[in-house]
């Protein structure tokens, strides 16, 4: 849309003047149009073709207004053009191409004005006409110069960046021009036929063949090889178009990679050739294919002198390459070789109006008319071929894809199950190549969707020209994007802490985590827990009064409750960073990249996850921080030191990269915020601030270099200072985490890379130092390299975010070069895809619920058991009393009579108990000396036991022997039954002693006892009736008084424990004797 100028005033007049860069080039030589054309060549390196009439009008434009430029066109062309006319062939025709500068003429002056003078491109063009004054017009700046969109040319290389740039482009080809005289590109060329007759003379080359992919196949890295020399003869093909455009007399531009359709390639920008004529042109068409000749020679002489089998795989491939580079059917080089022989610069350009002057009955299209007859030809013929060959090839792929896609899938994901493989065997090499090599897999599909993308913003800008599309005005589109951005900030913090929150679920624990955990689960139920060190009792005081007040201790397992207060942190870092987005001071898409690349990341995430003082440190300092940067009272500036203070107290590590930021700035004489990008500085005041300082100091150091040597030796006691109260405080409450050596290989290098590339911006170099110093503390082999890693995390996330804010702020042409660019991002990018593909790890559960209930009852006994650390909390919560339970490796755990292991059984020890099954089971066992104590305590029962035998054996014996002596006394009288049972042992001793005892001076009639009945015959008889004393029957009253009396006037022993009256007897019943005394029947009852 051409842009509305401002009128004319009374006394001024519009003057027009090419603007800064633009060139003519004259005419376009040896073209296919039947009048010819000329070319004109923007300040931005866009070359356009003009008609004569509007060529001659461009090239009057030196700062006069319309009727004087009407006048010289007039002589020149022979034209009759008026000033009006002038005037809408320059505004409606020349100015919306961007090579118009316009201004306005005021009454004393009559020329454009001072380059410098006139407003930058992007400004907006304001269409109101200024009011003069009653005198006349005051002087009007110029207009804006518009830069119009470069036309969507079919097939174009649009996704591209440059890499070399202009000018280093053209110094190579100034030194290659030599190659372009005739002696030698002839010498050359032969030398390439040569070489090439040599090979195929050399015959057996499909045994060569074979043997180069079986070299391939058991060495892959001949493939990186490959790939590197098929990158380097690429961009030798691209010095090729260089030289031969820098030869010719043109200015070559720079040299870049791009995606063309849907793979990689590499181009050189050659737009100024169009004013070289036909020779030229193809000169520099034909330049890449020369330059892959001595490429392909050179290559050749290797492989003859060496043999090596995959070599000729390399040439063959490059041989078909450069072959496909004569394909016009796409824009490559045989496309353009066409053009310049026919004398079209844009044979696409032609597509439609060809086909439609091909439907019979249809006139010929004005763009095919305006071509020379042979070229019209030409033109028609090739579309012909060409678009019903594009056609073919995208109903091929159509009709394809639905096998294709799957069994590319497939095969990626067989890829990628050999990448896991190289993953979990922690080859970082192998991995980072694995993933550059699925990069480049993946860039077809890219270019498939960028390819869509581009067909959908076509017939986006086709109904926005026909004014289909939504009239949104730009304050509402600004606040829509506006929205968008802070919208993928929130989905980004939220992804992260999200993805925090599932590891800290399910990552396994470590042993500092669990050390923290148990100590706060201990204070909660007071009790006595692990020890806390000297470097994290505030850590575990803000642990302890979380889970206090959130009871998190009651609804989760000690570590889950413990890093809840992790994520919690995690939450307070990216509510940080939203701040400083919604305060201007960070760009949304400088923050949404890091906090990306961190939650997609295995080894960030699982350190933000872990239970620490690192990220909770981290989050107090961060929050002060903010807090201070926002603070206008007093007591709002005291929470913010507060909470820095916090911070350094609850990690002391954090002191670190402030020490070294502050040594930095100190032995660098400035101030430490004029180093940070948004932190604005009063410059009048430093001025002021330096300039009293006198220029010399006669016979003396100048004071500057005392001063500067004063803040060295004062930055060098600050780092000793810090350093010393670090390595004093943090070991002694840190009981180790290494990272997993993969993991903290990727961690360190994606965070040396934005170190070093911050480190290259003079502003970044504070940040970027105490990042490095945290970056140095994670690769030491301490006891604070965990945390140092969890702090270098956090560090790296807010380095990158300042440096991409850096870069994005800045215009584009005052932005790195993208070689530069690229030599930073391309590599985190990789390793950043290396991080995803390293997933934490899944903790197992442990059946820990079935082993306390186990405890708790009466199988285990009282005894303590020796478990776990992981599973001493888990076992607390789950109401066993602490005292029963000894963490592993503790003093009590050496006394323990259970010991509780996870997985395999011990080699020491008898499993008992087994609860789960797998890696996960919980086995207990007794311990070592708890089985020694029941040896020993079997040994002494088995001993026991042959001594009660032998025992027992002697007073059978001894029973027998009473009892056969009172068997065979005359003064007793009993049945058969009661002297077989007094001859056989089966009396008892105390029984056989009180009937001795009565023997001795009475006649006894005995009979069998009530008990004699009874099931366990083996017991000695403890009973027996007695019917007659003296002849006297026991039923009569004197004779059991009597009888009573003898019984107990016995010795205690043999004294009945009850007697009882029946009508025709007494029967005499005694007690069982303990089993533990060993009777002594063998002494006389007297």
């Amino acid at each position: 849309m051409a842009q509305v100028l401002a009128p004319a005033t009374e006394n001024g007049h519009r003057l027009y003047g090419l603007t800064a860069g633009t060139e003519l080039l004259g005419e376009y030589q040896d073209s296919a149009y039947q009048e010819p054309k000329y070319l004109i060549q923007r300040v931005d390196g866009q070359t356009m073709q003009l008609p004569r009439l509007l060529y001659g009008v461009a090239c009057a434009l030196d700062g006069r207004d319309a009727r004087r430029i009407a006048e010289t066109v007039n002589a020149e062309l022979g034209q009759e053009l008026t000033e009006d006319d002038v005037r809408f062939l320059v505004e409606e025709r020349l100015y919306p191409a961007g090579i118009v500068a316009v201004s306005t003429e005021g009454p004393d002056s009559g020329t454009l004005p001072d380059a410098g003078a006139l407003p930058d491109s992007g400004t907006p063009v304001d269409g109101r006409s200024p009011d003069g004054a009653a005198g006349g017009a005051q002087p009007v700046g110029s207009a804006p110069v518009p830069m119009p969109v470069r036309n969507d040319l079919l097939l174009a290389l649009r996704y591209r960046a440059g890499v070399i740039p202009a000018g280093v482009a053209d110094r190579i080809g100034r030194v290659l021009q030599p190659l372009f005289a005739r002696p030698v590109w002839t010498v050359l060329v032969a030398a390439f036929v040569a070489v090439d007759v040599t090979i195929i003379a050399g015959g057996d080359l499909l045994a060569q063949s074979v043997a180069g992919v079986q070299a391939v196949v058991e060495r892959p890295s001949l493939l990186l090889v490959v790939l590197g020399i098929t990158v380097v003869t690429g961009a030798i093909h691209e010095f090729g178009h260089v030289t031969a455009c820098r030869y010719g007399g043109a200015r070559p531009g720079n040299v870049g990679v791009g995606i063309y359709i849907v793979w990689p390639a590499l181009y050189s920008d050659v737009t100024d050739s169009y004013r070289l004529g036909r020779v030229g042109r193809l000169r520099t068409d034909l330049g890449g294919v020369y330059f892959d000749a001595i490429s392909l020679a050179v290559l050749g002489l290797v492989y003859l002198r060496t043999g090596e089998p995959w070599l000729l795989l390399a040439l063959v491939g490059m041989h078909v390459e450069t072959a496909w580079q004569f394909l016009p059917s796409i824009r490559l080089d045989g496309y353009y070789i066409l053009a310049d022989l026919v004398g079209v610069p844009d044979l696409f350009g032609y597509v439609k109006p060809a086909l439609l002057s091909a439907i019979p009955g249809r006139p010929v299209h004005p763009r095919v008319a305006e071509l020379k007859p042979r070229a019209r030809r030409t033109v028609v013929l090739w579309v012909l071929l060409v678009v019903p060959t594009l056609v073919l090839w995208l109903v091929l792929f159509l009709l394809a894809a639905p096998r294709l896609i799957p069994a590319a899938w497939r095969s990626l994901q067989d890829y990628l199950q050999g990448l896991d493989a190289a993953v979990r065997g922690g080859d970082v090499v192998t991995t980072s190549l694995g993933v550059f090599q699925v990069l480049l897999l993946a860039l077809p599909w890219v270019g498939t969707v960028l390819i869509l993308w581009m067909l959908v913003d076509v017939v986006r800008q086709k109904r926005r020209a026909r004014g289909a599309a939504s009239r949104i005005s730009p304050d509402t589109a600004a606040t829509l994007r506006r929205v968008a951005a802070l919208v993928a900030v929130a989905a980004a913090g939220c992804a992260l802490i999200a993805r925090v929150a599932a590891v800290a679920a399910t990552r396994p624990a470590t042993a500092e985590e669990t050390a923290l955990a148990d100590a706060a689960l201990a204070t909660v139920h007071g009790v006595t827990g692990p020890p806390v060190g000297a470097g994290e009792w505030l850590a575990h005081a803000q642990l302890t009064l979380y889970a206090t007040v959130s009871g998190a201790f009651e609804e989760a397992t000690p570590v889950a409750a413990a890093r809840e207060l992790s994520v919690l942190a995690t939450a307070v870092l990216v509510a940080c960073l939203v701040g400083l987005v919604l305060q201007h001071r960070l760009r949304p898409l400088a923050v949404v990249l890091p906090l990306a690349a961190v939650a997609a990341m295995g080894p960030a995430v699982s350190e933000l996850a872990a239970a620490g003082p690192a990220v909770l440190g981290a989050a107090w300092t961060a929050l002060g921080l903010v807090v201070l940067g926002r603070a206008r009272h007093l007591a709002t500036r005291g929470a913010g030191v507060l909470a820095v203070v916090v911070g350094v107290v609850t990690e002391p590590l954090v002191a670190v990269p402030f020490a070294v930021g502050a040594a930095v700035v100190l032995a660098a004489g400035s101030r430490p915020w004029s180093r940070l990008p948004w932190w604005p500085v009063r410059e009048d005041a430093v001025a002021g601030r330096h300039s009293r300082l006198p220029a010399t100091a006669p016979r003396h150091r100048r004071p500057d270099d005392v001063r500067r040597t004063a803040l060295r030796w004062s930055a060098a006691a600050l780092l000793l200072a810090v350093v010393g109260i670090v390595a004093a405080v943090v070991p002694a409450g840190r009981v180790g985490r290494p990272l997993d050596p993969a993991e903290r290989t990727v961690l360190v290098l994606v965070a040396a890379i934005v170190v070093v590339t911050a480190l290259a911006v003079r502003r970044m170099r504070v940040p970027a130092a105490g990042t490095g110093a945290l970056l140095v503390l994670a690769v030491l082999p301490w006891e604070g390299a965990g945390s140092a890693a969890v702090l270098g995390v956090v560090a790296t996330v807010v380095l990158t975010a300042v440096l991409v804010d850096g870069v994005v702020r800045v215009p584009v042409p005052q932005r790195p070069h993208p070689l530069l660019r690229g030599l930073a991002v391309v590599p985190a990018v990789v390793l950043v895809v290396v991080g995803v593909l390293f997933q934490p790890g899944q903790a197992v559960p442990l059946p820990h619920a079935a082993l306390a209930d186990w405890l708790r009852g009466p199988e285990a006994g009282q005894g303590t058991v020796s478990v776990p650390a992981p599973l001493w909390g888990d076992l607390v919560s789950d109401g066993v009393a602490p005292d029963r339970l000894a963490r592993a490796g503790s003093g009590a755990a050496a006394t323990a009579e259970w010991t509780v292991e996870v997985g395999v059984p011990p080699a020491v020890g008898t499993p008992q108990v087994r609860f789960g099954t797998g890696p996960s089971a919980l086995v207990v066992t007794r311990s070592a000396h708890a089985e020694e104590r029941e040896r020993e305590a079997e040994a002494e029962g088995a001993a026991r036991a042959a001594a009660a035998q032998e025992a027992a054996a002697a007073a059978f014996a001894a029973r027998q022997a009473y009892g056969g002596s009172l068997a065979g006394n005359p003064r007793l009288e009993a049945p058969d039954e009661v002297r077989a049972a007094l001859r056989d042992g089966a009396v008892d001793e105390q029984v056989l002693g009180a009937l001795a005892a009565l023997t001795a001076g009475h006649d006894l009639t005995l009979a069998p006892g009530p008990g004699w009945a009874g099931p366990d015959a083996g017991t000695p008889y403890l009973d027996i009736e007695i019917t007659r004393l003296d002849g006297l029957s026991t039923g009569s009253p004197a004779v059991v008084t009597a009888l009573r009396d003898l019984l107990t006037a016995l010795p205690p022993r043999y004294v009945p424990a009850e007697i009882g009256q029946e009508p025709e007897c007494l029967v005499l019943t005694w007690a069982p004797e303990p089993a533990a005394d060993t009777p002594s029947s063998a002494r006389d009852p007297e």
